[in-house]
């Protein structure tokens, strides 16, 4: 696949200027004298739409804050008050790299990652006998000078490096600089492999903002003595350079998802991500067909019972059952049916469709789909699965019984669907009101609870590699979501008309989370 020509770029250029800010994410590099001042670099203003100035708040991954002063000076923006004890308390040096992404409110999410490419353990692991830098409003003045952490000595890098490796996989990010002879095979740097809890995968997926996955082969590389027992990306490598235009100084940003799976962040050599990894062209690539799970899904011959691998989870309100409702469930439904009114149409459920969910499941056999087994403690009914479900199961995804996409929401679908390649359902949702705002909460419809939901109260969502953890009404028999839910939704922008995407890992207490902007499908 050859890049995109300069009009595609300038359109792809246009479309991400106009996306929200908090969709964006930006790359500064540690470079000249920048421990006391640091100056935003003009290409990364020009892109954000909101004027940076004021005080912002940086967040780093173990959950510090800390304030910072950003003044404008010779129509430049510079790093001020707060930043020299940043600097410090990371102990940043020059060639290191941070990551930032918006949050809102003044407020950014920041991967602090040191020259190799690795995450800096100090902002990611939290040390109980490191005092914690605390959030004081609108104190940066005082920050800058009397907010400081104690600073590391080598036992204390050791222990903190020691606590990091010990971490899974999918809360680790990694960087990588492309230079040297990279357009057909590059090294994985040592560093990465050593911060790789395991062996690291020999074939890897890549999928870039924009929902787009490329395989790629990892070989050891012995064609020179020098490179022995090196691991290189191999096959499908160069075709992902060639696509994006990948050149010396650009970087990717890896985040591992599980099954060999890693999101991929694209900037070039500016710090500006590359739109063509981010921008969803709105006429994809025809969809190939992949093998259907079968029209007959409901009948009683096609998923066994083993333990399952990756797994979808539902959002909106669900499948109705046979057995009526009672007064009372009638009444609390219908008042939530009236916070979910909004633009687009509320999605209503009868409440018995939140009953009588944890009980026995028979064995189905099919395509390598598992069951998980649940409680046999409850009679329930099977659950109705409408015309439009069976349809969807073909393509290996479902929605909620009155979810209505689009024809572009199929296809978008369709095509997301393809790239996480699970052997399970996948369950697509589009965010209603009642999702994101008050009350804020989460139903799954019977035929999918049926079948993977278990007993347990506490789970794991992840997105971006980010784990938020969320807890199910104890002590119920529907599978309603509302602790932790409110959370997910607002720590990461959920907005009414995202499309999301819901995949429960082989641990069965983590469920990876996929977002197709509103802005990205709903065209029709």
């Amino acid at each position: 696949m050859c890049t995109s020509c300069e009009s595609c770029k300038r359109r792809d250029e246009y479309f991400y200027r106009n996306l929200d800010d908090e969709k964006k994410y930006f790359l500064v590099l540690m470079i000249g004298d920048f421990r006391d001042e640091m100056i935003i670099p003009e290409e990364l203003v020009q892109r954000f739409k909101r004027d940076i100035l004021g005080e912002i708040k940086l967040e780093t991954r173990n959950g510090d804050n800390h304030a910072i002063v950003v003044a404008k000076i010779q129509e430049k923006r510079i790093f001020t008050v707060g930043w020299r004890q940043f600097v410090a308390n990371y102990d940043l040096q020059i060639g290191d790299l941070l990551m930032f992404r918006y949050k809102g409110n003044s407020q950014f999410n920041v991967i602090i990652f040191d020259k190799l490419g690795r995450e800096k353990a100090s902002s990611v692991v939290l040390d109980p006998f490191i005092p914690r830098v605390q959030d004081r409003g609108n104190e940066a003045h005082e920050i800058g000078s009397s907010e400081k952490m104690d600073v590391q000595c080598g036992r204390c890098n050791n222990w903190l490096e020691y606590h990091y490796a010990d971490l899974d996989n999918e809360n680790k990010y990694f960087l990588m600089l492309m230079m040297g002879d990279f357009q057909y095979e590059m090294i994985i740097p040592e560093g990465i492999l050593e911060r790789f809890k395991g062996e690291f995968p020999r074939e890897i997926k890549l999928e870039t903002q924009n929902r787009r996955s490329y395989k790629i082969g990892v070989a050891e590389n012995k064609l020179d003595t020098c490179y022995n027992q090196k691991l290189v990306f191999s096959v499908g490598w160069g075709e992902f350079i060639e696509t994006f235009g990948l050149q010396t100084g650009d970087i990717i940003v890896l985040i591992y998802n599980g099954n060999s799976q890693f999101s991929v962040i694209i900037f070039d050599k500016h710090g500006c991500e590359k739109a063509l990894s981010v921008i969803v062209d709105p006429v994809p690539p025809p969809v190939q067909e992949r093998r259907p799970y079968g029209t007959d899904i409901v009948k009683s011959s096609h998923f066994h019972s083993q333990p399952m691998q990756r797994q979808p989870f539902i959002v909106v309100n669900g499948l109705p059952v046979e057995s009526p409702p009672t007064e009372g469930q009638w009444r609390a439904q219908l008042e939530m049916d009236k916070s979910c009114q909004g633009s687009m149409a509320a999605i209503n459920t009868p409440p018995s469709e939140s009953s009588g969910l944890r009980g026995s499941l028979s064995s189905e056999h099919g395509h390598g789909v598992r069951d998980v087994p649940v409680s046999s403690n409850i009679v329930k009914r099977k659950a109705k699965l409408s015309s439009s479900q069976k349809e969807q199961l073909r393509d290996g995804y479902i929605t909620a019984h009155k979810t209505k996409l689009t024809s572009t929401q199929k296809d978008v679908v369709k095509q997301k669907v393809q790239c996480i390649e699970s052997k399970i359902l996948i369950f697509v949702a589009v965010m209603y009101k009642c999702n994101v705002e008050s009350p804020f909460f989460l139903t799954f419809p019977n035929y999918y609870a049926q079948k993977y939901l278990g007993e347990e109260a506490r789970m794991h969502l992840e997105l971006l590699g980010v784990k938020w953890q969320v807890r199910f009404p104890d002590n119920r028999g529907d599978k309603k979501l509302k602790h932790g839910w409110r959370k997910f939704a607002q720590g990461n922008n959920l907005k009414m008309g995202d499309i999301c995407l819901f995949e429960l890992l082989s641990n069965q207490s983590t469920m990876v989370v996929y977002v197709i902007p509103a802005n990205d499908a709903n065209v029709d």
